[in-house]
């Protein structure tokens, strides 16, 4: 199991042996408890950093891991983390039982930001379907499968799609002016030389970067990225507004993860103008960049702003929890912005949003320098 999305994960997590030592641990957990992986994998035991409030599982159980059995039905449970440095810290954390592989998933919310938030409140949860956490990291494993089979893909196509191009070419230039079997040989030129864009567009976004955080232009990785999406929007009839992109724009990014945070963001806003019920309503998105200066630090701004219906007022609170999606069925996994926050975190910047009046802007704040 690749565990990628497990560690970019905001909601601190862990995965337990059925003696309840930490077989794996995610940065969130280990921010929380002040423990790094490596102290806290394969070496601690969940015992030795956390302690329930009253009641607690029995993970001793044999029949709680029969394929008919399951935690009882309020399955959220009050705890304390005894963090490295002493204090102590009040969680409410869930359970999800892999029987297959015979270990345990924990998911940690802070005690302040449910009664904030009020999600999901103690006494009312009546019923946590326990397999379902699970099922989401086969979903995930799916959506990896299919990223690497396109970049398969990518390549496979950019193999022959030379050689068209190349011999677009020959008979192009091989045929006189005026003769409009030029023009047809010339129009199967620019169009394969459209397809080869798109697929080194589609190799830059799904190459794996390893890349620490560095000086990037954002205005080229933001290009790279729109080449994709490009005819997506004008089938769409959505207009785009952008600023000229002939003077860079610097800050420090990896580029690969930016690419995928903006490929996300303008997906997002395509969909949310596509679901707007007003038909009548300007179908525009505008991407913008500015400085702002937060902390005493410098930083640069891209702004996406699309005109479709808003983010409403209840739903603002969950908008990069983990699977939480408001698309229909198949059209969304819940994982973009999830996934972009912490892509964001990682190269030291913050993602936020904006929504009032039927205009959503998401920012992307990133440090100018070091």
């Amino acid at each position: 199991m690749s565990y990628n999305f497990f560690e970019l994960s905001p909601v601190p997590a862990c995965i337990l042996e059925p003696s309840l030592l930490f077989k794996k641990a995610n940065s969130a957990f280990s921010r929380v408890s002040g423990y790094s992986k490596s102290t806290l994998e394969g070496q601690l035991n969940w015992n030795d950093v956390c302690e329930f409030r009253n009641r607690r599982p029995d993970f001793s159980s044999p029949d709680l891991w029969s394929p008919t059995d399951a935690l009882d039905d309020n399955s959220i449970y009050s705890m304390t983390i005894g963090t490295k440095n002493g204090t102590k810290k009040e969680y409410f954390v869930s359970f999800a039982i892999d029987r297959e592989n015979m270990q345990i998933f924990a998911y940690l919310e802070s005690a302040q930001t449910r009664e904030s938030t009020s999600v999901l409140s103690y006494d009312s949860v009546k019923s946590f379907d326990i397999e379902k956490p699970a099922a989401t990291w086969v979903q995930k494993q799916k959506l990896e499968a299919i990223g690497t089979l396109s970049a398969g893909v990518a390549h496979e196509i950019n193999n022959p799609l030379m050689g068209v191009i190349n011999y677009a070419e020959m008979v192009y230039n091989g045929i006189e002016n005026g003769n409009p079997l030029r023009k047809y040989a010339g129009i199967i030129l620019q169009e394969s030389n459209r397809i080869s864009e798109i697929v080194k567009d589609m190799l830059s976004f799904t190459r794996h970067e390893k890349e620490e955080a560095k000086l990037h232009d954002l205005t080229t990785i933001f290009c790279s990225t729109f080449g994709l999406l490009k005819n997506g929007l004008r089938s769409s009839q959505i207009e785009i507004v952008i600023p000229s992109l002939d003077i860079p724009i610097y800050a420090m990014c990896s580029a690969g993860r930016l690419r995928q945070v903006y490929l996300n963001l303008l997906t997002n806003a395509k969909d949310a103008i596509d679901s707007n019920p007003n038909s009548k309503k300007e179908k525009i998105i505008t991407v913008y960049w500015t400085k702002v200066r937060k902390r005493e630090k410098d930083f640069v701004r891209t702004i996406v702003e699309d005109t479709g219906p808003g983010i409403r007022e209840e739903n603002r609170h969950k908008l990069f929890d983990p699977f939480y999606t408001t698309k229909e069925i198949g059209k969304g996994t819940g994982l973009g912005l999830t996934v972009s926050y912490n892509l964001i975190r990682e190269m030291g910047g913050e993602l936020s949003f904006q929504s009032e009046d039927g205009l959503t802007q998401f920012y992307v704040d990133l440090p100018e320098s070091l």
